[in-house]
């Protein structure tokens, strides 16, 4: 938004407590267009702001200055930002970009096979699953009902696999927001009768759950 403000003739300081943007615009960019852009977050804006700098006539330089530091233009785009974030609405950002300025396949001589493989996972998009949905839309009643936030899925998806949470629980975790477990209408399917009555719960005689096992019965 600063860069389209300008004039492309006027000498331009753009000044950011953001490393990552800052380094993505600069040291990073080349190598990351010659990869196709696979593997990198927030690929839209990197790219909206490239093309803009690039139509640029007149110089353009970055500064990097420490966060939460006392710094009036910082501290007001934290508060903007925050103001931004909580808008229930979000904005519409234009993020067109014209054809010739728009690099997007990797380049073979720089594809490692690691790169490539991980370009076609991003861009198959795998059939939703419905009690996948279910549970992640439970998890988040079920944190706003606790703290007053409102996850987004990713949010939720992410703190499952956080480092300070022990491999086994973070399967578990995993598997149960997946329905994955051997257990309730796992075994409706089955043939034998003998077999299918281990979709019920042998106390309470109701369909197993996870919710039923660790919370209800």
């Amino acid at each position: 938004m600063a860069v389209a403000s300008v004039p492309l003739s006027q000498p331009l300081l753009l000044i950011s407590d953001s490393k990552y943007a800052i380094d993505g615009l600069t040291t990073h960019l080349t190598n990351w267009e010659d990869q196709g852009w696979i593997g990198i977050s927030n690929t839209p804006f990197f790219k909206r702001a490239a093309y803009l700098l690039r139509r640029r006539t007149a110089p353009t330089a970055f500064k990097w200055v420490k966060g939460h530091d006392g710094i009036k233009g910082n501290e007001k785009c934290d508060a903007l930002t925050k103001e931004g974030a909580a808008k229930p609405t979000p904005d519409v950002l234009d993020l067109d970009i014209p054809n010739n300025f728009n690099i997007q396949e990797a380049k073979l001589a720089t594809l490692t096979q690691a790169t490539a493989y991980k370009g076609i996972i991003e861009n198959t998009t795998p059939p939703p699953r419905q009690s996948s949905s279910e549970n992640v839309q439970r998890a988040r009643t079920a944190i706003e009902r606790y703290s007053g936030n409102d996850e987004t899925d990713a949010a939720i998806w992410m703190s499952i696999r956080k480092s300070s949470i022990r491999p086994k629980i973070t399967q578990f975790l995993f598997k149960t927001m997946h329905n994955t477990f051997k257990i309730g209408t796992f075994w409706s399917c089955v043939q034998d009768p003998d077999i299918a009555e281990c979709q019920f719960c042998k106390i309470c005689d109701v369909t197993e759950s996870m919710a039923h096992i660790l919370i209800r019965c």
